[in-house]
């Protein structure tokens, strides 16, 4: 009796991978007899005991280069009736489809078998590609691993076994940039080798044209394009419309739009099949978008939907028709396909064709809204440009989205000549969750003084002082008296976010409303008493002493300072002042021009220091510029301009001083 099966690992130095990738594995162990080898062809004995601790059978490799030549070693040893083969970087989500499969016997019916592999594009995992890998063979004695990269088990017979079955793996990403250089870098000459040693094998021209775009080493990538398509002509017409595709693609890198779109009508004059037809189609709807032929690009972008809707009836041509990155994901993916979309949606409205608008924005992934949002600020643009049209088609969209929805309240607005839609309104406040959209209901509310209470309940602090700080920002100067009169109604309601408000709209008043040496202090007091109040209601009594002081978030601490500076001037303590407003810069350097205007004011004051003024100061004062208006009017110039030299030091800030001093001058001169 034969074992079932036989799991070959490749393992090099990848250690935080291969635990996760042994463990996904066990299940099939436990279920399914089989036996576990693992061929090690690093260097870090960590990764060597990781790997004794799920199998004995551990197959020491030194690493020449050459993909092949491990996988043969790992399948020298196999006992198993059937082979699979995995990498250490790759572990499965599930492996019940694969045990059924042993253990029911629909293993008898078949000859290979393939599940997917999941190429994430990023850390975080939220975006990937799906392809199908033909891992599982049930095994001849005439098998055996080919090519030094992208190696294959051949021959692999019929019937295939399609699993759904599949496998993380991170594996493109790559640590650094590097890491991707390096690796392209490893495989240019084992694919450039390997040419020169067999000149006819087709695969690898199309895999050194792969690595060559990577680089971008388009020069490169083309020459070894067109010789693989030489070679081809004659044979594998399938590998060779993949090697015409590829030269397209190039083509349209390099920007050679007629040669590109030449070589592209050539292709579909062969009548390829579905799968090759959706690649070019793509590219011809690129090419069109470059040279601005809106017409061309909406007709190749409703031929390449078509002939979409019709694969997704016949989902079996995918599998049939893919070959290496040739495949549904290319088509799919969603960094070429909805962009793709959105410049349709462009053409159709620079030709007025907005059936054709309408048709593309429904293909749009309204459902996806983290994906859908990143595309807001550009429809809201188009808005604009193309007003009244497309904020129509997306206000009368039925797609259930944050942004449609807000839309529809934009568009009922104004049909109703700018009453709003308190029903729309509200809803939108108790729905509408990304920030984008939140912004813009914000300031619409802030502007119609309405409450802003449904959303807000809903809003984390962080959030409210970025949104508000942008609003605020994008406001002119000269508005601000909306946002003061809004934010009375915010305070009552809010009073943390409202005191946030007040915070920003000093600053402004601060940096831009160059407000005299009384005004200045008085708003610069007012400043530091809001952000002081903010925090004071946020944190315990004790992280105000001076002890943990320093913990506090900067602008805290800036606000403390400053209303200690301001207690120092008053009691006329210059130096310590001086000291005080300069240690503000150290921690809050975004202050310099506030701090800077606050210094040449103590300056002022310092060079020309004011007489204390008490109530008999200030009715002599008075009484003395009674007499000198008399002695101006009665031409008493000379007694006047003595009375006035003897005034201007004692009142330096006294405007109505100046003024008659002008009028004496102008009289004499």
């Amino acid at each position: 009796m034969k074992l079932p099966l036989t799991i070959s690992l490749l393992a090099s130095n990848r250690i935080a991978t291969l635990e996760r990738c042994l463990d996904s594995l066990t299940p099939l162990l436990r279920q399914v007899p089989a036996e576990l080898i693992v061929v090690f062809t690093g260097t870090d004995e960590r990764v060597r005991q990781v790997a004794e601790r799920y199998t004995d059978q551990i197959i020491p490799f030194t690493w020449c280069n050459d993909f092949s030549a491990a996988r043969n070693a790992g399948l020298k040893h196999a006992k198993g009736e059937w082979f699979l083969y995995l990498d250490d970087d790759e572990w499965f989500d599930d492996v019940t489809e694969i045990c059924d499969f042993f253990q029911s016997g629909e293993c008898r019916q078949y000859n290979s078998a393939a599940y997917i592999q999941r190429n994430y594009l990023d850390w975080e995992g939220s975006r990937h590609s799906d392809g199908f890998v033909y891992r599982m063979v049930k095994r001849t004695p005439q098998q055996r691993f080919e090519n030094p990269i992208h190696e294959e088990l051949q021959p692999c017979y019929s019937p295939c076994k399609i699993f759904n079955a599949y496998v993380h793996h991170y594996g493109y990403i790559g640590s650094t940039i590097r890491d991707c250089a390096d690796k392209t870098s490893r495989n240019i000459p084992l694919l450039q080798k390997d040419i020169q040693e067999r000149p006819d094998y087709t695969k690898n021209y199309l895999q050194l044209t792969q690595e060559y775009c990577i680089e971008e080493r388009w020069d490169e990538a083309e020459e070894i394009c067109r010789k693989g398509i030489e070679i081809c002509k004659k044979k594998e017409a399938a590998l060779r419309s993949w090697l015409q595709v590829n030269l397209i693609e190039i083509l349209y890198q390099k920007k050679q739009f007629e040669e590109a779109e030449r070589e592209a009508f050539g292709i579909l004059e062969g009548k390829p099949n579905e799968l090759t037809r959706l690649l070019l189609f793509q590219l011809l709807i690129g090419i069109n978008e470059q040279r601005k032929d809106f017409e061309k690009q909406l007709q190749w972008g409703v031929k390449f939907e078509e002939l979409l809707a019709y694969m997704d009836r016949h989902p079996e041509l995918w599998l049939k028709q893919q070959m290496g990155t040739m495949n549904k994901d290319k088509v799919l993916n969603p960094d070429w396909l909805y962009p793709a979309r959105l410049n349709c949606i462009r053409a159709s409205l620079e030709v007025q064709n907005y059936k054709e608008t309408e048709y593309f924005l429904e293909l749009l992934p309204w459902e996806e809204e983290c994906r859908i949002q990143t595309y807001y600020p550009l429809l809201d643009r188009w808005k604009e440009h193309y007003a009244p049209h497309l904020q129509e088609l997306l206000a009368k969209l039925p797609q259930d989205s944050a942004y449609l929805l807000y839309q529809k309240l934009l568009y009922e607005e104004k049909n109703k000549k700018g009453e709003t839609d308190l029903f729309l309104f509200h809803r939108c406040l108790r729905e509408i969750t990304q920030p984008y959209l939140q912004k813009q209901l914000i300031k619409k509310a802030l502007w119609e003084k309405r409450s802003l209470s449904e959303l807000l309940k809903k809003m984390d602090l962080e959030s409210w002082q970025k949104c508000i700080a942008s609003i605020v920002n994008e406001t002119a100067y000269e508005e601000d008296s909306h946002l003061w009169e809004a934010r009375e109604l915010l305070s009552k309601e809010h009073p943390l976010q409202g005191l946030w408000l007040k915070k920003l709209l000093l600053e402004r008043r601060l940096a831009k409303g160059f407000p005299m040496k009384k005004a200045f202090l008085e708003n610069l007091e007012k400043y530091a008493l809001c952000i002081h109040s903010f925090y004071k209601s946020q944190y315990q009594s004790s992280m105000f002493e001076e002890s943990f002081c320093h913990l506090l978030p900067a602008d805290c601490r800036m606000s403390l300072a400053v209303l200690e500076a301001l207690d120092s001037w008053k009691q006329g303590n210059p130096s310590e002042t001086v000291r005080l407003f300069r240690q503000i810069l150290s921690f809050c350097p975004q202050m310099a021009g506030v701090i800077r205007e606050a210094l040449r004011l103590l300056k002022n004051e310092l060079d020309h220091p004011a007489p204390a003024a008490g109530p008999e100061f200030e009715q002599l004062a008075f009484q003395m510029k009674a007499a000198l208006k008399t002695m101006i009017q009665n031409g008493q110039y000379q007694e006047a301009m003595s009375v006035l030299s003897q005034l201007l030091p004692l009142l330096p800030d006294d405007m109505e001083l100046l003024k008659l001093q002008q009028q004496l001058l102008a009289d004499i001169y």
